[in-house]
């Protein structure tokens, strides 16, 4: 089946009547969660659900997303894909039917207060009881309120209806529903240009009607086909035998079958039962496959699916293929195409799908060498010892074939690799390289990758990646493997320290159709990122990489823990980071890959020196590290932070990193840990002192925080007075080491971090909470402050500055609220109200200590709200920043916490009791305006999920912020309404209209229709 019909309906080729009975109970699909049509072939099904479609696109009742089921959906990652793609998902499918179901459900929840309606068309290809039976069972059982299902299906559906039926959850059309109604026959009668006596034998079957009609009138009852069929040339016969044969084509495999000169809209003008898509791809319905049986015989039918899978196969469409060549038996064709899709160690598709094509293999296939392969790529995540011994056999059947042995060796390289068996892996280089020698057009370019790989010098490195084959595959106009691609981008990443080619080749990698390699790809990419200190970058990227961690990526990928934990550490998120080593502690004891437990240390490590415990961290490390005092080349080649932790931590390592120095960007985290060690073991800022500017947003981004704050400290003291940004930018995190650096560095450095202590201001003990969403109230500890200070205008009035503006200068701040007075008067009075503010903020701050909450930088001022001072706007403005990205990455659950948290926050208008300041004005109004959105939203969140009284709670205090909010009142209307409470429905909905009447504003579509709902309940 094309893509082209997958996911949207497909085009009538003759004009369709309207049936509005059926219309009616298909327009109904938005009020209930499940609607299925149920009926055999001929019925009309596809036909009537796209009619649904269109005629909802004219006037909206809600959205529709759609999806045509085929063979390979009977697989868990097949369908849930498709599921994803028709919902708008771009996440990885997860291996567990319900939590995929979860998703869609959560994708259509966060649609709300929007109605959308999933359609599944030929849901009967989904067999009942599989995963993806499963996840369809799920999916009906987690849909939102707002959240609808249509399932067009051959009985018996694929799934138990019987209860919502009975409950009135479910209507369900089967035959007798959609057979043709006198009045319809009629009307059919009449499109089509034949009497209604025609069809008087057709026994109300749509398809057998259109059959009639296009037969005429002499067509006798019972072989109305065969009239039809005389009625065609045998040219046009043979051919639309040979496109039923393919399951239908575009025009170019219409010209691979046909030849050059045919044209499917020609060949397929007026013939009953066609459809197309609106990208060109026709398709017969099924019926036209027992018509036109005969006309092929088995090795036409067989040809002719080869022929299209050889088309399909050229562009990348590797299941649609294999659908085809299995259903062809061409099992030379099959054999072939295994060996494509398991070429170079990484499946192309999903082993779920890997495993349904070699169920449908016969015995003997199965035990031939490309069988084996497949079994063995299926094998290869959770039983890697298996898949080896399948793998021998395969390649023993290999002779001849240099095709199958590439594939074989390659997955069998990978492996050794798996298992660190140096010796094992240079055997089976040994015969790729024979491979090369022959001519094998990949074996070149993936030696010198894995030689590469192997390498023990840069040198080695950049001989490997400069081999002549390897270096043509890889320009820019040429198209790579993804595993290559990867490869590539590994070496020079992690090896030559080149992020700019590191990206692009991760790029690369990234946008091949084949998904199996995006985990590991985004992650060289976010490396790549950190790199060049771009940690912003990283951190924007990081949200990805997350959702890719699904345990059997993570199984043979375990690097991804390193790169994400020491990112979160790197970011401050130490808890997050801590959480993430725990869950994926158990996973790696099971991973087969021999680097899981340098990937699993490093991230221990990490983040154990983020939390300050480094004679722990140093312990953790020594246990992976060589006795011979070795760089590890395992840890190296799993994340660029190896580098500087073995370095700082085990000396015995230093002399080769010294001997060897790593190029390109590693250099600066080489510099970087050779300068932290001068530092400590010295005292000398020599090294430091010689560390680029540019180097700092390296370290920033790939060293652990106190290591960094150390960095800067020598920085410092060695006359970089511009380093001082970056203790600042490290936060409270920075002090504890400069504490440290105070009371055990040598004297210059304790000096330096002393007088910086003394700059940095300490984190008050006790905790502030300033609620300024309404009346102002600041609480210290818990406990409400009723200081003389607080009850002065000005110091409301400057606080509220201060807040609103972000570092504002004196003068800005004097022009504000003392523009009457000359410059030495405002200066003045703002002195005096600085000190009282001070006062109210830390009253036992010492005299000669520096403040902490609100500094000063030459004429700028700045207020600095951390943990030690909450500030319940700055709260409100963070959950909805979340709610919102949450809600971008279609989390509504987790959206909904976030936007219930801005509601607890928010008290009324911003500093309600100040006055006589103009310009908080303008800030309250986007505040207001903020709470009224997200309460709308949220609450249709909540009435999606069927709360409605929290819903109307939400509603009518989004009303009481702003009496104009249209939004506020049709939430309000529809909270009613799934109370049932129609007398408040009607009041609402009547304010709600004498509102936008006094305004002169036409009503919005949401409010007319609810105005039309609620004309139907009267």
């Amino acid at each position: 089946m094309s893509r082209a019909l997958r996911y949207m309906p497909p085009l009538a080729n003759r004009d369709l009547i309207v049936r509005p009975r059926l219309l009616d109970a298909l327009r109904s699909r938005f009020e209930r969660p499940l609607t299925a049509v149920a009926a055999p072939a001929g019925f009309g099904k596809t036909t009537l659900l796209g009619q649904a479609v269109s005629e909802n696109a004219l006037s909206p009742a809600g959205e529709d997303c759609w999806l045509t089921c085929q063979r390979d959906d009977a697989t868990l990652s097949v369908l849930a894909s498709g599921a994803f793609a028709a919902v708008g998902l771009s996440a990885p499918v997860p291996e567990d039917p319900r939590q995929a179901a979860v998703a869609v459900a959560e994708a259509l929840w966060s649609a709300a207060p929007r109605q959308v309606a999933l359609i599944l068309d030929d849901v009967h290809l989904v067999t009942q009881g599989s995963p993806a039976g499963e996840f369809l069972g799920h999916l009906v059982e987690e849909l939102p309120r707002n959240g609808h299902l249509v399932l067009a299906s051959r009985p018996p559906l694929p799934l138990s209806v019987s209860r919502l039926v009975a409950t009135g959850d479910a209507v369900v059309l089967r035959e007798r529903d959609l057979q043709f109604r006198e009045d319809e026959v009629a009307a059919f009668a009449e499109s089509r240009g034949v009497s209604p006596e025609l069809l008087s034998d057709v026994g109300g079957w749509p398809a057998l009607a259109e059959l009639t009609a296009t037969a005429g009138p002499f067509a006798v009852s019972g072989y109305v086909w065969e009239e039809l069929l005389t009625q065609l040339s045998p040219e046009r016969r043979h051919a639309l035998a040979l496109l039923v044969a393919v399951g239908g084509a575009d025009e170019e495999i219409a010209a691979a079958l046909l030849g050059p000169d045919v044209h499917l809209q020609s060949l397929l003008d007026g013939l009953p039962l066609v459809v197309r898509s609106r990208s060109g791809w026709w398709s017969l319905h099924g019926l036209w496959a027992a018509a036109l049986q005969h006309h092929l015989d088995s090795g036409q039918v067989a040809e002719a699916r080869r022929t299209a899978a050889a088309v399909l196969r050229s562009h990348g469409q590797h299941q649609e293929a294999m659908g085809l060549l299995l259903d062809a038996q061409a099992w030379e064709d099959v054999r072939r195409l295994v060996v494509e899709v398991c070429e170079c160690c990484t499946a192309l598709v999903p082993t779920d799908v890997l495993e349904s094509w070699l169920r449908r293999l016969p015995r003997e296939v199965q035990q031939s060498p490309e069988g084996l392969l497949l079994a063995a790529m299926a094998a290869e995540p959770t039983s890697p010892g298996a898949a080896e011994d399948l793998l021998v056999q395969a390649l023993a059947g290999a002779h001849g074939d240099p095709d199958l042995r590439y594939a074989c060796l390659n997955a069998l390289v990978q492996l050794a690799f798996w298992g660190k068996d140096r010796q094992r892996m240079e055997f089976l280089l040994q015969q790729l390289e024979e491979l090369a020698a022959e001519g094998h057009p990949g074996a070149p370019a993936f030696v010198a990758l894995v030689r590469g790989g192997e390498a023990r010098s840069t040198d080695e490195v950049r001989a490997a990646l400069a081999t002549p084959s390897l270096v043509s595959r890889t320009a820019l106009n040429s198209v790579q493997h993804p595993v290559q691609q990867w490869l590539h981008a590994h070496l020079v990443l992690l090896r030559l320290g080149d992020a700019s080619t590191g990206e692009v080749l991760a790029r690369r990698s990234l946008s091949h159709p084949a998904t199996t390699m995006h985990g590991v790809s985004r992650c060289l990419l976010l490396e790549s990122f950190r790199l060049r200190g771009r940690l912003d970058e990283a951190e924007r990227l990081l949200p990805y990489l997350l959702a890719d961690m699904h345990p059997a990526k993570v199984l043979t990928s375990p690097e991804l823990v390193t790169c994400a934990v020491s990112v979160l550490d790197v970011l401050g998120r130490r808890t997050e980071a801590g959480e993430l080593l725990q869950t994926s502690r158990s996973i790696l004891r099971g991973s087969p890959v021999g680097w899981a437990p340098a990937a699993w240390t490093l991230a221990e490590v990490f983040h154990a020196l983020s939390t300050g415990d480094e004679q722990q961290a140093a312990a953790i490390l020594r246990s992976i590290t060589p006795p011979n005092g070795g760089r590890s080349s395992a840890a190296v080649r799993v994340s660029p932070v190896a580098l500087p932790l073995l370095y700082v931590l085990l000396p015995e390592v230093r002399e080769r990193w010294d001997a060897d120095p790593p190029p390109g960007a590693l250099a600066d985290l080489h510099a970087g840990a050779r300068a932290l060690v001068e530092l400590r073991e010295r005292g000398s800022t020599r090294a430091v002192s010689a560390l680029p500017a540019t180097a700092r947003p390296t370290l920033r981004a790939l060293l652990p925080m106190p290591w960094v704050a150390e960095l800067a400290l020598g920085m410092v003291a060695a006359g970089q007075d511009d380093a001082r940004a970056l203790v600042e930018d490290l936060g409270p995190a920075a002090r504890a080491t400069l504490r440290a650096q105070a009371a055990t560095a040598p004297p210059t450095l304790a000096a330096t971090a002393r007088s910086l202590l003394r700059a940095i201001p300490a984190v008050p003990t006790a905790r502030l909470h300033l609620r300024v969403l309404g009346p102002l109230e600041l609480r210290r500890d818990g406990v409400v402050v009723t200081a003389p200070e607080l009850r002065r205008e000005r110091v409301r009035q400057l606080l509220g500055y201060l807040l609103t503006h972000d570092r504002p200068t004196r003068t800005a701040i004097t022009s504000e609220l003392w523009p009457d007075l000359d410059d030495g008067a405002a200066g003045r009075n703002l002195r005096v109200t600085l000190t009282y503010l001070q006062n109210l903020l830390e009253p036992d701050r010492g005299e000669l200590d520096p403040p902490y909450f609100l500094r000063s930088a030459g004429p700028v001022l700045h207020l600095v709200t951390d943990g030690a001072l909450e500030i319940d706007v700055l709260q409100f403005e963070r959950a909805l920043d979340e709610a919102a990205r949450l809600d971008r990455q279609g989390a509504p659950s987790a959206a909904l916490s976030a936007y219930l948290r801005a509601a607890e926050l928010w008290g009324g208008d911003l500093l309600a009791d100040v006055t006589g300041a103009s310009w908080l004005e303008w800030e309250r109004d986007r505040l207001r305006g903020r709470f009224v959105s997200s309460a709308v939203r949220a609450g249709n969140l909540l009435l999606a999920q069927g709360d409605a009284t929290t819903a109307r709670t939400l509603a009518e205090r989004a009303l009481r912020a702003d009496d104009c909010s249209e939004d506020a009142y049709q939430l309000l209307v529809a909270a009613h309404l799934a109370d049932g409470d129609l007398v408040d429905a009607h009041r609402t909905l009547r304010r709600c209209e004498h509102m936008l009447r006094e305004l002169g504003v036409p009503p919005q579509p949401r409010t007319r229709a609810l105005a039309q709902r609620l004309a139907t309940l009267r």
